[in-house]
């Protein structure tokens, strides 16, 4: 299984973040795994957590709002096209039953 969070920037590029780890930390913190230097971010904002097949969303900050397709979520599976949005950035959850592969030149 692949899963990547999709954040599409205002002049309409992209850029992609494979979530591989069993637990994948996100916030403003420079020690989570992706980290989001907003100010509007918690330092540990919410984490992303793959038990099998099932991929959780779960909101680490009581005093921040975690949304999935625009509903204030605590914890919430995620499935493929979802988004999900941290403080003013929005990703798109990306699932597919291919592996991630990493070419080397």
């Amino acid at each position: 299984m692949s899963i990547q969070l999709v954040m599409s920037t205002k002049d309409g590029s992209s850029r992609a973040f494979d979530i591989s780890e069993q637990r994948t930390t996100i916030g403003s913190k420079r020690s989570c795994d992706l980290h989001v230097a907003i100010p509007t971010v918690a330092p540990l904002h919410c984490e992303i957590t793959i038990n099998g097949d099932v991929v959780n969303l779960l909101n680490s900050s009581p005093e921040s709002e975690t949304r999935l397709n625009d509903v204030i979520v605590q914890s919430a599976p995620l499935k493929n096209e979802d988004k999900v949005r941290i403080g003013p950035v929005e990703f798109t959850v990306s699932i597919t039953d291919e592996e991630t592969v990493i070419r080397r030149c």
